[in-house]
């Protein structure tokens, strides 16, 4: 099985960063950044099996982010994180393309479950 890339967007630094560090624990490579540009950049120049973008950023919406990868990339699958998450919230998620809506605080044992079932 080859290795699987997971690209990480939320603006707090601490929150991607443990994300990567549990993620890549569990055998992935993550490579983490703090804006929805800086993710845009990332998916300009490099292939991603998995992006994870939180909702609320301070340059654009994890919403947005959606939308710019669902019109410019290869639709590498999106799961959105927010600390807002409600049902409304996650069904609006999917409807625009996102595998799922995950509420912050991430728990490990869900994130694991979502990820290892969209790379199953």
């Amino acid at each position: 099985m080859s290795l699987r890339h997971i690209l990480i967007a939320d603006d707090d630094r601490n929150l991607r960063e443990s994300l990567g560090e549990v993620l890549a624990g569990f055998g992935w490579e993550t490579t983490v950044v703090g804006s929805g540009s800086q993710a845009i950049y990332w998916l300009s120049n490099k292939r991603f099996d998995l992006l994870l973008s939180d909702v609320d950023m301070p340059d654009m919406t994890g919403f947005q982010l959606l939308a710019w990868a669902c019109d410019h990339h290869h639709g590498e699958p999106t799961v959105l994180m927010s600390a807002r998450a409600t049902a409304d919230l996650g069904r609006e998620a999917r409807r625009l393309g996102a595998v799922t809506l995950l509420a912050k605080p991430v728990q490990v044992s869900e994130l694991s479950s979502v990820v290892t079932s969209i790379f199953a």
